[in-house]
This record gives structure tokens, C-alpha cells and sequence, in this order.
């Protein structure tokens, strides 16, 4: 449909998504992109990208194209492709209704904008679209939607599925259904009541010639102003409709431009009646209705949790904005997934329980405790509690696999002991907080599992076996992972005690401080290309370049906070802190660190001149602690993370050298660190520190 026709392959960073905090319009999520700030394209446009439903793994339809046909000029504009400036923002930190504005310019120096708002309904399974064009003057126009059909099957990236759409004409209104057997969309499109199409399309996507050639060259390519119907179609489709404007269907303005505007909905349901009722339904209840739903969900649920803490204007309105992403990005299995985000071969679009850890802190620090405690409910759904061996024979009964489809179903399997101890260390910060002791007593089987698990994993030389690394690299001795099962001992300790199991809590206090006391003898390394610093891990079963036991870590910082295992001031993790300045570990243009020296998981696959704002967060509470620059957190929040945002303001998971969000701006990890640095600098210390011992 689109060029290149592998649509995943362009460079897109995700400036915005959308979901709703109660209802059915839960189960929608929404990402929407602008590319005008992107230096790694040509395009100015911004469009809705991907859009799921039920499972937020599995995109129901993707780029949603609004095209002008302009027949005196003889010009078909897309947004993306044919933009010249565009923007993406929300209405609000709290209310996620996203506005899409596009500029276009046709040949003869006239221009047109398209702006568009966009909501899920609350009471139904629906996603409205508000569409707005308004030009220099009142002349025939065709304006078509077109899109891609994403649904294949009953797994995300299943080569085999199967896809099939047809349009039905009922009797007030055209529909056009798309399936996968198993998941239902339903499009329609209103303006002034007439709720027909004016011709419509379904095609083989990527296919640029013949009868059944796709949507997107039957009306953008061969720009010739028609769309050559089509009833029905099964395979790899893109879609689309018309909506014809004679001269006199124009409404004028205050500024004499004139405006159509019309309305597009899609409906989403297991069945396809369900889908199309929930369509008609949305077309009924009109966009300012359903509005009106939207807002009143997002303001009530905002007013349940925590207020923003600093009284800052623009920290307060970006910590809303981090709150706010993580609970559009909370699936309707009730855990979050990492971001709503597909760089080339892969998606974030899966469940790290590592990540559900610090989104857990975050959500505890914020007060929104339902969501912290359904997010360790699918952490207690999905832990592993038979024997089962993984493909290094290691039985990982009590463990979490690496990663999770939203169905549960386990994706990638290495082990990583973050994702052991920090469960652990999740259901102990939300038991202390809160004081439930119902909330101990629920997990408290599942925190015991992960703990045996841990105190069977010793190397027998006092220190843990290999496991990967908390970047998914390398199999060694990793510095984070291991201070994060030391973590998760200590916390499973007090639990222990507060359940009256003395003897099991003193075997895990035992086994952590030996660990605790051999950290250095493996992860501490003197006299590196850097200097002496913590490594990403001892004894690695591969190379790299650089080596990871040569080079400084940015997760080395966890072991501190929150891990608690190194002081701030520990002289090791002190020595690896003054190393955030080296050229090679940070942006040259903005106080941004990265992962290590010479990474090279970067949009180009090389290393790139850029930083991670979670790193960046974790180096600065270090050094706020240990005095090397008491203001470290607090120029994070108030100075430099503002320049690290999209256009919608969330924070990404990587930054250019000067900045420029480059990969992944829904980041939940991201937008979890920055709520944490906030309510750590408003109280004074880091929030959710470990037990000590």
C-alpha cells in the first residue's frame, strides 16, 4: 500500500498513543507518528500507524492514510508522503485525545490542512476519528481513507494468516469488514448524515498492477481521482473508501478558507455483527458525545491517584503526561506492555517482566496502587511453577521467561535475574507501601518460588551463575542482574520474617550478603580502556566490541538504586559515576548517557553519537547521592529531559547526540524513570529503595 510497500521498515518513533482507563475502549491502543522532525526521512506527515485491539501485540489495521484529490489541479496528496510540516500532540497531560495536523501544498502553491482528532469510546469496543480539511477555496474534491489490514491470525508475527474483508451495504449504511477468523474490524464514515461510500476498495497490498492491485495504487499512484470498486477479498490487503465534496458541501470560515468535516469510525468486536453494531453505535452517538465519555473516564481516573509532586508547571505536566502513557499501554491482561513500538525485525509490543518491575515502582510512587497490584497479579498468572528446562537445561521453575505475547504466552526464554529477584522485589515495595497484608498473603507463594529458585542458582564460589544481562546481549556475570537477585533475597527476608518464617528468611539473608560481598571480586574491573568502573558482565561467553568486562555500565547504577546492594558513595560505583563524562558513554550535545561505550542497538545497527534518558536517570540519582553533583536530578526534571520529548511530550528510549528523539518516544520504562526521579526529588531521597540487608 504504501512505499516502501515493507511499511514496518521506515523510520518511525511513536511521538503519541491512546486507550481509555475503564470500558470496553480499554481494550483499543492507538500510536500515532510524525515524521517532520525526523532527520532519518524525507516525509513532513503524520499519520494514526497501528492500531490493536483485544491484544495489543496484534495490529488490527495500520497506516491510516487521509488522501485530497484535487481534479483541476490533477493531484492526489498523501499526508505522510506529501506533507510539509505536520504536527502530533494530546489535548492534555491527563486527557490523551490525539490531534493530528497536516500541511499540504499542491502544485500550484495552494494549500490545504487536514486535522484530525482521535478517541476510543469508553462504553464500546470503537475508535472514532474527527476529520478536517479545510482550503483556499470551494471547488470538487474526493477525499479517500485508506489503510493496511494488519490482522493475521492467532499469533503476532504468524507468516500464514489469513485475512479477509468485504464490504457490506446495509440499509442506511456501507461497512467494510475485515477478519482474521478470530478478531472483527467494522469502517464506516459519516458527513452530514449520509453514511455511504463513494466507491470503495479492498486490494492485495504491495501489488502494483492488475485487477486486484492494492488500494494505495489504484488511488494514490495512478492519480487519476477514482477508486475502482472491489466487494471482497482474502489474503494481504490494504482498504479504503471515498467521500466525494461538491463545491456547495463546503461550510466557510472566519479566516475564508472553507472546511469539510466528516467523521470515520471503526469498530472492533470478536464477531463480526458485534464489530459493526459498535461502529453504527459510535456513528450514532456522534464525536462530541463519545468526547465527552473519553474525558470524564481520563479526568476521574487521574483524580484517584497521586498529584503531581513538584508544583512545577512543566515537571508536573510531563510527570502527568509519563502517567498518563502507562495506562494507555496497560493490555487488557492487565499488565503494560514496553512500547508500542516496530523498529525493523522486532516489536516492543511484548510484556518484559523486568519492565513491569520499574512500572510497578513508578505506579507505587504515584499512588496508583490498583494498577501496581494487577500488574503483580499477572506477574503471579504467568510465573513459572513446574519443572521445566529451558535450552541450557536450566529448570526454571520460579522464574519468569523473558518476555510475554499479552496472551501469556512466553516469547523470548533466556533467563535474566532481574526478572527473578525483581518480581520479588516488586510485591515487597507494594506490601511496604501500602501496608496490605492481604497483598503479602496473595503473592507471597509466588515471591517464595522466585526465591528458591535463587538460592538453588549459586556457582558454589559464593556468587550466582551466568545469566543474560539486563540489555539481552550477553551470558556472564552480570552487575545488575546479580544485584537485583540480592534484592529480591533481601526483600523475600523481610516477607519471610513478617510471615513468621525466621529460618527461611535468615537462609535468604545469608545468601545474599555472600553474594553482596563478592560483587566486586567479579563485576569491578581496574585499568580498562576507561578507566576502573562496573562492567555489564564478568566472564562473558561471547566478545563484543567493546568487551563486555571492559567496558562501564549504565545498569550498574541499579545496584544502588533501587536496588540498594552498592551505596551511592560505594568507591567502586563512585569511580563508575565520574566516568558519565568520557565522549564515548553520553551525547556530545545534551547531558544524556547511554547504555556503554561504542553501543550499537541504534536505529543504523552502528554506534551512534546519543543517550538513554533511563540511563541517564539512573547515573544522576548516584551522583545526587553521593555529592558529585548534588543538582544531577533535579536539572533532569526541570532542564534537560524537556529537550529529550516528542511533539505529544513522552520521553523515548534513545536521544540523538543533540536530542532528537530517535527510537521508541512510548517508551514505558522511560516515562516510568521520570515519574520516579520526580517523587524521589520531592521526597528528598530515592523512592523505593531495597532493604539493605
Amino acid at each position: 500500500m504504501v512505499e516502501p510497500p515493507a511499511d514496518y521498515q521506515v523510520p518511525s518513533d511513536k511521538d503519541a498513543i491512546t486507550s481509555t482507563p475503564r470500558g470496553d475502549g480499554q481494550h483499543i491502543l492507538v500510536t500515532a507518528n510524525t515524521y517532520a522532525e525526523n532527520s532519518r526521512t524525507e516525509w513532513n506527515g503524520a499519520l494514526l500507524e497501528e492500531t490493536s485491539a483485544f491484544r495489543s501485540d496484534i495490529e488490527l489495521f495500520y497506516d491510516l492514510h487521509t488522501l485530497v484529490w484535487d481534479p483541476e489541479l490533477g493531484e492526489t496528496l498523501a499526508p505522510r508522503n506529501d506533507a510539509v510540516t505536520s504536527d502530533v500532540s494530546w489535548e492534555s497531560s491527563t486527557v490523551p485525545e490525539l490531534h493530528l495536523t497536516n500541511d499540504l501544498r499542491f502544485g500550484d502553491g495552494t494549500t490545504a490542512t487536514l486535522e484530525q482528532d482521535v478517541i476510543a469510546s469508553v462504553d464500546r469496543c470503537a475508535l472514532l476519528v474527527r476529520n478536517r480539511a479545510s482550503f483556499a477555496d470551494a471547488r470538487q474534491r474526493t477525499l479517500f481513507t485508506l489503510f493496511n489490514l494488519g490482522i493475521k491470525g492467532h499469533s503476532h508475527d504468524d507468516p500464514h494468516g489469513v485475512q479477509d474483508a468485504a464490504v457490506r451495504h446495509e440499509d442506511d449504511c456501507d461497512v467494510l469488514v475485515a477478519n482474521d477468523g478470530e478478531r472483527y474490524v467494522a469502517f464506516a464514515q459519516v458527513r452530514d448524515g449520509t453514511r455511504r461510500f463513494d466507491g470503495h476498495r479492498i486490494g492485495a497490498a504491495g501489488r502494483s498492477h492488475g485487477s486486484d492491485r492494492s488500494t494505495w495504487t489504484d488511488v494514490y499512484e495512478e492519480n487519476d481521482g477514482w477508486i475502482d470498486s472491489t466487494e471482497e477479498a482474502i489474503g494481504d490487503l490494504d482498504a479504503g473508501f471515498g467521500l466525494y465534496v461538491d463545491s456547495e458541501d463546503y461550510g466557510d470560515k472566519k479566516d475564508g478558507d472553507t472546511e469539510v468535516e466528516w467523521l470515520t469510525v471503526m469498530g472492533f468486536a470478536m464477531d463480526e455483527k458485534s464489530a459493526v453494531d459498535h461502529a453504527r453505535e459510535s456513528l450514532d452517538a456522534g464525536y462530541d458525545s463519545e468526547r465527552r465519555e473519553f474525558v470524564d473516564a481520563w479526568e476521574s481516573w487521574h483524580e484517584g491517584v497521586g498529584d503531581a509532586p513538584t508544583g512545577d508547571p512543566k515537571v508536573d505536566d510531563l510527570y502527568e503526561r509519563s502517567l498518563t502513557s502507562m495506562k494507555c499501554a496497560q493490555d487488557g491482561c492487565c499488565a503494560m506492555v514496553a512500547g508500542a513500538f516496530k523498529p525493523e525485525d522486532m516489536t516492543y509490543k511484548f510484556i518484559w517482566p523486568r519492565d513491569q518491575v520499574i512500572i510497578i515502582q513508578s505506579l507505587v510512587a504515584a499512588g496508583a496502587t490498583e494498577e501496581a497490584e494487577i500488574a503483580i497479579d499477572w506477574l503471579d498468572r504467568v510465573q513459572i511453577t513446574d519443572e521445566t528446562y529451558d535450552d541450557r537445561g536450566i529448570d526454571r521453575r520460579g522464574t519468569w521467561w523473558q518476555n510475554y505475547y499479552t496472551t501469556g504466552e512466553p516469547h523470548w526464554r533466556a533467563l535474566q535475574l532481574d526478572q527473578v529477584g525483581g518480581p520479588i522485589y516488586a510485591h515487597w515495595l507494594a506490601w511496604s507501601e501500602t501496608g496490605d497484608d492481604g497483598l503479602l498473603e496473595k503473592h507471597y507463594e509466588m515471591s517464595r518460588r522466585a526465591a528458591e529458585f535463587l538460592l538453588e542458582y549459586d556457582n558454589d564460589w559464593g556468587f550466582p551463575r551466568k545469566h543474560q544481562d539486563p540489555w539481552e546481549e550477553v551470558w556472564g556475570y552480570s552487575t545488575e542482574g546479580t544485584a537485583a537477585a540480592i534484592a529480591g533475597l533481601r526483600c523475600m527476608a523481610a516477607m519471610a520474617d513478617a510471615r513468621g518464617e525466621n529460618d527461611f528468611a535468615e537462609t535468604c539473608r545469608e545468601r545474599a550478603d555472600t553474594w553482596a560481598s563478592n560483587l566486586e571480586t567479579y563485576c569491578f574491573k581496574q585499568g580498562t580502556p576507561y578507566g576502573d568502573h562496573y562492567v555489564t558482565a564478568d566472564s562473558p561467553e561471547y566478545g563484543a566490541d567493546p568487551a563486555p568486562d571492559t567496558r562501564p555500565d549504565a545498569a550498574s547504577f541499579m545496584a544502588y538504586w533501587p536496588w540498594n546492594v552498592l551505596s551511592a558513595d560505594d568507591s567502586g560505583l563512585a569511580a563508575t559515576s565520574e566516568l558519565v563524562e568520557h565522549s564515548a558513554w553520553r551525547a556530545t550535545g545534551t547531558p544524556c548517557l547511554g547504555r556503554y561505550p561504542g553501543d550499537h542497538y541504534t536505529p543504523s545497527g552502528a554506534a551512534e553519537d546519543g543517550g538513554w534518558p533511563l540511563c541517564e536517570a539512573y547515573a544522576d540519582v548516584v551522583r545526587w547521592q553521593n555529592g558529585q553533583n548534588p543538582d544531577a536530578v533535579s536539572e533532569y526534571l526541570f532542564e534537560h529531559a524537556n529537550e529529550w520529548t516528542t511533539s505529544a511530550s513522552l520521553l523515548p528510549e534513545r536521544v540523538d547526540g543533540d536530542g532528537t528523539v530517535s527510537w521508541n518516544s512510548n517508551l514505558q520504562w522511560s516515562q516510568a524513570m521520570y515519574i520516579l526521579l520526580a517523587e524521589s526529588h520531592a521526597r528528598g531521597e530515592p523512592f523505593g529503595l531495597a532493604p539493605r540487608s
